[in-house]
């Protein structure tokens, strides 16, 4: 398949990736119509039907839109009837639920002096934030954690889709207790603790590199200072310490080099590193970026096993229809755009880098460039916040955190041969988890290196957008190679 041919047909998954996000942004527009669910899922089958009858593209987005459509139907009626369960219930008894914890794990005092502890979850179609009391000397939730809580539902005036409700434990007949782990939840959670403390092999117990370290791998961002978290996320760096996109691409990188060197074919490696990295994210408490970014990875490493050649807008696209198809409320989830967005506008810029950049510095400035700006605008919009210096932190972190993760995985594998070996691995990684903290505090200290705003609205959005996708063109159309 020639080059034009093979972009001609990313654009056509592309456009089933838009039609299916547009049946379900125009379902959560008509959310009113959520009781008529059934009527859009034989609409689906129908499409479905006329699909495989006609086989005509137009009838493939036809049919991606009417399946986005009703599963958006669905999922807004399942909300709904959730709402009604848990608000009729909170009238004298709590809401009674099991929560699985993904993400935003909290500790804050009240007051009283009472040691509060909440993460972010959901119950079907409803997100929710749960926040419950803390004895003083239990552990934090970790992500990947099961909890069983009773609590009240807060209610709110208006019904905003993209709100993530409060599940506050306290008063009469509440409670919140840790489900026990399985057995393979068991023996990850052993693992993790197990190479966590192979990592600080050689560092003094209270060290804050190892702790950054032990973030940048493991996911452990509980141990990180609140001083260290402020100057990341002022930075516009904290994503280096969420288990994302970037270390699943960097522990492929580092398994699939490991396999090179143990003289693993290209075409088998995704045999052995398909599962080791999911083992890894399941370790870390496959939080929703991390999961994503594994589905893409095992797509690229599995197609040369089937004869196929690797395609990067491919396993986006089929990875996008997984993740939306399967739970429309994504529509509305910061974190999720943000590392769609990001990983498509890497797959674009990358393209060119490949092709018309020459030198390596030139093309990690490029490459830094284009993940600031796509990722811009989504947090603008979200958050109300842009951050100029990420570009200036980004282009010095990013390197220093793939040596860091690098690092971290040859003190683990060093401590199997020599404390002492592992030792020395483990203070250079903690030279560079220092360093790392040490230039997002410079950078964050700089005038305007980041600034609120004013929440942009979509249209806005769109515009800057359109205008990145005009610079790349005209950059491309460019003679002469950067």
């Amino acid at each position: 398949m020639n080059r034009s041919l093979s972009i001609a047909h990313g654009f056509e998954w592309l456009a089933l990736c838009a039609s299916l996000a547009l049946g379900e942004a125009c379902a959560f527009g008509a959310s009113i119509l959520s009781p008529l669910w059934p009527l859009a899922a034989f609409a689906a089958v129908v499409a479905l039907i006329a699909c495989l009858a006609f086989a005509s593209r137009a009838s493939r987005f036809f049919l991606a839109f009417a399946i986005g459509f009703a599963v958006a139907l669905f999922a807004a009626q399942s909300r709904k009837e959730l709402l009604d369960e848990a608000h009729v219930l909170g009238c004298g008894r709590p809401f009674v639920r099991e929560f699985r914890v993904e993400s935003g794990v909290r500790a804050t005092r009240g007051a009283d002096g009472v040691r509060w502890a909440s993460f972010a979850s959901s119950a079907g179609s409803l997100k929710v934030r749960v926040i419950f009391p803390l004895a003083a000397a239990a552990p934090l939730p970790q992500v990947g954690d099961t909890w069983e809580c009773a609590g009240w539902l807060e209610r709110t005036k208006t019904d905003d889709f993209s709100l993530r409700r409060k599940l506050w434990v306290k008063g009469k007949g509440t409670f919140a207790r840790r489900v026990a782990r399985g057995k393979c939840a068991a023996l990850l959670a052993a693992l993790r603790s197990d190479l966590s403390r192979r990592m600080g092999i050689g560092l003094p117990r209270d060290c804050v590199a190892a702790d950054l370290n032990r973030a940048i791998l493991l996911g452990e961002r509980a141990r990180m200072r609140r001083a260290d978290r402020d100057a990341f996320a002022a930075a516009g760096t904290i994503h280096v310490f969420a288990i994302s996109g970037l270390h699943v691409m960097l522990v492929a990188h580092a398994f699939a080099f490991v396999l090179a060197l143990a003289g693993c074919s290209f075409r088998f490696r995704g045999v052995v590193l398909i599962p080791a990295l999911w083992v890894y994210v399941a370790m870390t408490g496959a939080s929703p970026s991390a999961v994503r970014a594994a589905s893409m990875a095992s797509l690229f490493f599995a197609a040369p096993i089937f004869w196929r050649r690797p395609d990067a807008l491919v396993s986006w696209s089929l990875t996008f229809l997984v993740v939306y198809g399967s739970d429309p409320m994504k529509l509305f989830d910061t974190g999720c755009a943000l590392s769609f967005a990001v990983m498509l506008g890497l797959f674009f810029w990358g393209r060119f880098v490949a092709e018309r950049v020459r030198g390596r510095f030139a093309a990690s400035l490029v490459m830094t460039f284009a993940a600031w700006a796509v990722g811009t605008p989504i947090a603008a919009h979200a958050f109300g916040r842009v951050t100029p210096g990420g570009i200036a932190a980004n282009l010095l972190l990013l390197p220093a955190a793939g040596a860091s993760v690098k690092a971290g995985i040859a003190g683990i594998v060093a401590s199997f041969v020599s404390d002492r070996l592992a030792a020395h691995v483990n203070n250079f990684a903690a030279l560079l988890a220092g360093t790392m903290a040490d230039v997002s505090r410079l950078v964050a200290a700089f005038p305007w290196s980041n600034f609120a705003v004013e929440p942009w609205p979509l249209h806005v959005c769109l515009e800057w957008y359109l205008a990145l996708a005009l610079l790349l063109w005209l950059l491309q159309k460019r003679g002469k190679a950067l």
